[in-house]
């Protein structure tokens, strides 16, 4: 199971089984309400988002892969606890919350924590409400396995105990999961605990990256938001370019990956072609991509080329494969800019003597660069086009004005520089040229610049807010025995 740093190094729990430690938790929540009673979740310019729909986008789109295979075991474990506590009428105390807050808030300090626990929970983005709530949920389960080993209600139960006892309980039991589509509802059992789609898809909402779920919220946006520009779409249509969307996909797929089929890819990540389907993000390119076909067509996407040209051609035209070795350096000299301009220029030049090919420079980049991706990639920038946003502006110009002034690039490459900018100085070495795509090509990629303006024009991702991803911030519980 995923360990937040808090689990190690504040709450001191051992193996954690319960994920106390991890973001966005607490107990399992309320099955989500569908239909129009479902609250709202998300907006974007006039439309929103209710929980039931990007619950259901999240538990199809990220319930059977990895990491929702290891939240559904968490919610299992959750909900097995309740049960097993109340059997056995078990009741956490305000005072016992109090007391075992105090301890953790202690231990935070003592281990340098100046703003002690409630200070290290808004640091990591975790609500005071969700860890009472599984601050209750340990000390449960604590108990449960004191009772269980016949100890004392006092004796220590370590993280490694608490998390075989309910391994073992699970495992007594029976955990099943079932397969999508669920068509009763039921996503897991163990014995008499039941796991429905919608309090999953809840507990998925609470618990997946905050990223993961603002995008599916986009996505759903997005669609709404491209539905409402197409009134008059038919459901044939619709239909075919989905079929359309999926299709492009298994070629892309078929070309990256031609030792496995396209199912067997989509089942590893959890997926089947039907909820790939169904995924609001393949919707929202099927439609896009409608939309560009329909407004632009071929006539379109070349008069959208031959008036933005320079774009085009800057961007995604003619290009050259360039790798890069980077030396920090600054004007001046000092504690903390250790070399100076000339000096790392002077250093890169004595290196461009010894190198004599692409796995020379290669070598030297991972070795000498002073940036991470430099060093782990052997220095490959890729292919550099003029007005290519991911390359500073001065390692574009050294390497097309070398074009520019009609020169060639060598069969295995040149080097060029030492180029400086603000940052510091580069060598470079340049082995390759691209020409510009034909047409065939740079009409998809017209097509492609075009979908992503409409969308951007549809729902631009900054536009989208995204509510109740946190449990409301709560008073700290009281503290006891001071």
């Amino acid at each position: 199971m995923r360990l937040h740093p808090l689990a190690t190094t504040l709450l001191a729990l051992g193996a954690d089984p319960l994920g106390i430690g991890q973001q966005h938790g607490g107990s399992p929540p309320a099955p989500a309400t569908v239909g129009v009673d479902s609250p709202v979740v998300a907006r974007g310019k006039s439309f929103e988002i209710r929980a039931a729909d990007l619950e259901r986008t999240l538990l199809e789109r990220h319930g059977m892969g990895e990491r929702g295979r290891e939240l559904l075991e968490l919610l299992v474990q959750t909900k097995l606890i309740e049960r097993l506590a109340g059997e056995a009428k078990l009741e956490v105390t305000s005072e016992d919350l109090a007391r075992r807050w105090n301890d953790l808030d202690r231990d935070a300090r003592r281990a340098g924590k100046t703003q002690g626990l409630q200070g290290e929970l808004a640091k990591n983005e975790v609500s005071i409400e969700d860890f009472r709530d599984s601050l209750r949920q340990q000390i449960v389960l604590e108990r449960l396995v004191r009772a269980a080993l016949g100890r004392a209600a006092d004796a220590p139960v370590n993280g490694d105990e608490q998390a075989v006892w309910l391994q073992q309980e699970i495992s007594a039991r029976g955990l099943s999961r079932f397969p999508p589509p669920w068509a009763d509802g039921v996503v897991a059992r163990c014995a008499e605990v039941e796991v429905r789609a919608e309090e999953f898809g809840a507990f998925l909402r609470r618990r997946l990256d905050p990223d993961e779920v603002r995008d599916a919220a986009w996505h759903l946006l997005l669609l709404a938001g491209i539905e409402k520009r197409m009134p008059d779409l038919a459901p044939e249509a619709r239909e075919r370019a989905l079929d359309a969307e999926v299709a492009r996909r298994r070629k892309r797929h078929e070309a990256e990956f031609p030792a496995i089929s396209f199912e067997q890819r989509l089942g590893a990540l959890g997926r089947t072609v039907e909820l790939l389907r169904n995924d609001s993000a393949v919707e929202v390119a099927a439609l896009s991509h409608l939309w560009v076909d329909r407004t632009s067509g071929e006539e379109g996407l070349r008069r959208t080329y031959e008036d933005e040209r320079g774009f085009f051609e800057g961007n995604f035209g003619r290009a050259v494969r360039t790798h890069m070795l980077f030396l920090v350096a600054g004007r001046f000299v000092n504690d903390l800019q250790k070399r100076s301009y000339e000096d790392a220029e002077a250093e890169l030049e004595r290196m461009a003597e010894r190198l004599g090919n692409l796995d020379d420079f290669g070598a030297l980049s991972a070795e000498r660069s002073e940036e991470a991706t430099l060093r782990s990639n052997r220095g490959d920038l890729g292919w550099v086009t003029r007005d290519d946003p991911r390359v500073p502006a001065p390692v574009r110009q050294a390497v097309f004005q070398l074009l520019d002034r009609g020169e060639s690039i060598p069969a295995g490459g040149r080097a060029l520089g030492p180029i400086r900018w603000d940052a510091g100085a580069a060598l470079l070495w340049v082995s390759e040229l691209r020409a510009t795509p034909g047409w065939e090509a740079m009409s998809k990629i017209v097509h492609e610049e075009l979908r992503r303006r409409f969308l951007e024009d549809v729902m631009p991702r900054f536009a989208v807010e995204v509510l109740a991803l946190e449990a409301p911030r709560a008073a700290a519980p009281a503290e006891s025995g001071k």
